[in-house]
């Protein structure tokens, strides 16, 4: 009998200590995206996000590769956008510097290449920021504002709940 209630209370402890080492996984929040004219606006916990770059924390929180395998192109494509505006800041500078040095031809498709690749990748880096969001409001889901459920319990009869969520 002793033996039967060691292991009883071994089990005990044992379990609460697998319980405790369980990692808690935190809320997400989803983000709404805003579009007004040119620029697009983002909403996070009821705070408003011009630069898209912040969202890095909240979607690399889901933990997710596909999340953040999305994000990191994201990343990636604004900076090498970055690379190519300095490519045509550098053009302009050495014009400007050493008049008659270059041609205006040279000096106009050096520009007009770099708008153009800036423009591209600009666009691609955004719908790789799309599919992130997405694919992370899909993760987010949210939960139904009214729920029914019943109980039974056996012999004893069942029971009725009703939850209703409303966010503030």
């Amino acid at each position: 009998m002793k033996i039967k209630q060691l292991l009883f209370w071994i089990l005990c402890f044992a379990s609460l200590e697998l319980r405790a080492q369980q990692t808690t996984a935190e809320k997400l929040y989803p983000i709404e995206q805003i579009q007004q004219g040119f620029s697009n606006k983002f909403v996070y916990k009821r705070q408003v996000i011009e630069n898209p770059l912040a969202l890095q924390i909240p979607l690399l929180e889901a933990r997710d590769p596909e999340v953040s395998l999305e994000f990191n192109t994201f990343k990636r494509q604004r900076k090498l956008m970055t690379w190519i505006s300095s490519i045509g800041l550098g053009v302009s500078a050495y014009s400007l510097l050493k008049p008659g040095q270059v041609t205006d031809g040279f000096y106009l498709s050096t520009i007009g290449a770099a708008a153009l690749v800036n423009v591209y990748v600009g666009t691609v880096s955004m719908r790789h920021l799309k599919r992130a969001l997405t694919k992370y409001n899909s993760l987010v889901g949210e939960d139904p504002k009214i729920s029914f459920e019943v109980k039974s319990h056996g012999a004893q009869g069942a029971s009725m709940e009703l939850h209703w969520k409303y966010n503030f």
